[in-house]
């Protein structure tokens, strides 16, 4: 008769050791890995921020929910949509840059008519329905100051901007519009 032998796995008393070096490398390794990338995420923070849009003053442009990268310290100009603070208003507002600093503008019947045009003779303008406190602000006035920027929506008929609340001071502007990322809500409803 053929015996049985039953097979008997062996036991390993002693687990793997790594080295005391490997481990070592290993740590200095995911330490370095850590630094680096809360260095590089204090970096895209101080040159960036982002911003979620809130009402329709900006539609069509941006609209309700979208979110925007602001890139800031970046040169602004004309036509630019920037995110900025005002004195006495909560949150940050989203607009777009119209008037520049040293453009002629004057003010009638509360109405300010902007010059745009290189030369200042008024070849090409806009002109801007005022508020009352705005206007009385400006009346004396013939350029845009040095640092102060004039802003509308781009939905003008809705927007709380310039014509409002005045100049935007250039020390208050966070930075200018870099992208956006439209809401996932209008997404949705478009597929529908």
């Amino acid at each position: 008769m053929a015996t049985v032998r039953s097979r008997q796995t062996k036991k390993e008393e002693n687990p793997p050791h790594r080295s005391i070096a490997k481990s070592l490398v290993l740590t200095i390794l995911t330490l370095l890995l850590l630094v680096v990338l809360f260095i590089s995420g204090q970096l895209v923070r101080r040159e960036y921020s982002f911003h979620p849009i809130s009402g329709t003053s900006m539609s069509p442009t941006l609209t309700e929910k979208d979110m925007v990268l602001v890139k800031k310290r970046d040169p602004i100009h004309r036509y630019d949509v920037i995110a900025f603070s005002v004195k006495g208003e909560e949150g940050k507002f989203v607009k777009r840059v119209i008037g520049m600093p040293g453009d002629t503008m004057f003010i009638r019947n509360d109405r300010m008519v902007l010059n745009i045009g290189e030369h200042g003779d008024f070849e090409t303008t806009y002109t801007f329905q005022l508020s009352p406190a705005v206007a009385e602000e400006f009346k004396d006035l013939t350029k845009i100051p040095k640092g102060l920027y004039f802003t509308t929506g781009d939905h003008i008929d809705v927007s709380k901007d310039s014509r409002t609340f005045g100049f935007v001071y250039k020390k208050e502007i966070e930075g200018r519009v870099q992208f956006h990322l439209p809401s996932l809500i209008r997404k949705q409803a478009e597929s529908e």
